[in-house]
């Protein structure tokens, strides 16, 4: 079982050690927080000095973002040949596959389709058997999907840990699966309600405003009768923990273990 940790941040390199063979760097679910050319240099440099495999991490963007990525993508596949990029958005596939980078792309769990939502677990004990096993699935059940992943060389799919439990018996022995522990995202969005918070001026206004990466600084738990357990809302996405382990690892279905020591943003 390949064990790798999760970074979001040049700060958090102190959690980088012997632990882990493999380092995941840079952010799934805003642009405004993509590393910049200074930062990746960083970390790439401890990379190689530590002799771990690289995962380079990329969230849904705008074309200011894709711009971005089309320079700090080059400089992963010059400094670290055959590390992976982790992709959450088409297009920057599309970018992947016209720059013909030595890079390995990995699809992100944003775009691998899940039954994320923790209020499943009030009526998952009162559903069919059948209904259940959906509910535990991804999207690689469905033979189109595989086959268009392996059609365009994704051989690796990043998952969520679901509160319900994960069948992944239908999912194709043949693209590997990694698991994040123990934050699991919900849903996101580019309307971030943490921009702005400090401005009290500000608080009826929801938006994609210019920030001051108020994400960075706050983090706010969110409570409500209907969900089984406490949310949690960072920038412009919402999380839970579930830090328990499921069967398909001991179960040798899952063969990459992503360790994230704080919430991803």
């Amino acid at each position: 079982m390949e064990q790798a940790v999760f970074i979001s941040r040049v700060e958090q390199l102190k959690y980088c050690d012997d632990n882990f063979t493999r380092l995941y760097f840079g952010i799934e679910f805003c642009e405004r927080l993509l590393p910049t050319m200074q930062q990746l240099k960083k970390v790439l440099s401890v990379v190689k000095k530590g002799n771990m495999d690289f995962s380079f991490v990329t969230p849904y963007v705008t074309n200011k973002g894709l711009k971005q990525l089309e320079a700090l993508i080059p400089a992963v596949a010059r400094e670290v040949p055959q590390a992976e990029v982790v992709f959450n958005d088409w297009g920057v596939f599309h970018f992947l596959q016209e720059a013909q980078l030595p890079v390995t792309p990995v699809l992100g769990r944003l775009l691998t389709k899940m039954k994320r939502g923790p209020r499943i677990m009030n009526i998952i004990d009162q559903v069919p058997p059948e209904t259940r096993r959906y509910c535990q699935t991804t999207s690689l059940t469905v033979p189109e999907i595989r086959n268009f992943l392996k059609g365009n060389d994704i051989f690796r799919i990043e998952l969520d840990n679901l509160l319900q439990g994960m069948n992944l018996d239908e999912a194709g022995s043949d693209i590997h699966k990694s698991l994040y522990l123990p934050f699991a995202y919900i849903s996101t969005s580019r309307f971030c309600l943490t921009a702005n918070c400090e401005d009290e001026r500000q608080k009826e206004y929801v938006g994609v405003f210019p920030c001051s990466k108020e994400c960075r600084k706050y983090t706010f738990t969110l409570f409500n009768p209907v969900m089984n357990l406490p949310l949690v809302r960072k920038g412009n996405s919402i999380f839970f923990m579930h830090d328990a382990i499921p069967e398909v690892v001991t179960s040798r279905q899952i063969d990459r273990i992503v360790v994230q020591p704080e919430i991803p943003i």
